[in-house]
């Protein structure tokens, strides 16, 4: 697992390098409406991410199954896999307001990357569960509204401030436009 992680992280650090260093090929202007809507879709991004490294979850990666309690499974509730909904998103939106071919590439790449890990994920837990357990874990987490706990909402605020703050420097894009 670790020279799989290593790996990914350099294959990752590549393609960051890589998309960087790409001509800019517009495919359509961008408009203040979309740092907008980037930004909107970003703070449930930073929400999906918080849930996944602080809450336990048998179903997806992060903190995994110890001390899960199906009766507070809070944001397994909606998504068995927040930490890919969250990528899913982020490249989503990024995809907006970044109306350019080198965008696409890899913003789509990792949307695609990140809507596909569940498939596969889900396999393989099912798996490790069996059947039976799996099934059980998968109806006992089915509820309306999550309790999120009051902590993650401030630990989520914190972090898109703290991105939205650093996107600048770090990236060399504002993500808004005030």
């Amino acid at each position: 697992m670790s020279a799989y992680g290593l790996l990914s992280l350099v294959l990752f650090i590549w393609l960051i390098t890589s998309y960087l260093q790409a001509p800019y090929i517009e495919l359509w202007p961008p408009l203040n409406w979309m740092k907008g809507v980037t930004l909107f879709i970003m703070f449930w991004v930073c929400l999906l991410l918080v849930c996944t490294f602080s809450q336990p979850n048998p179903f997806s990666i992060g903190m995994g199954g110890k001390n899960f309690d199906p009766e507070k499974a809070g944001i397994v509730s909606i998504t068995k896999h927040p930490g890919f909904v969250a990528f899913a998103l982020w490249s989503g939106a990024h995809m907006i307001p970044n109306g350019d071919l080198a965008s696409m590439i890899f913003f789509g790449l990792m949307c695609g990357l990140s809507l596909y890990g569940p498939k596969s994920l889900n396999d393989k837990r099912k798996s490790q569960l069996g059947a039976q357990k799996w099934s059980e874990l998968n109806t006992q987490t089915r509820r309306k509204l999550p309790n999120i706990g009051l902590w993650r909402w401030l630990v989520t605020v914190i972090l898109y401030m703290g991105l939205m703050h650093a996107h600048g420097p770090v990236i060399g894009a504002l993500p808004y436009w005030w």
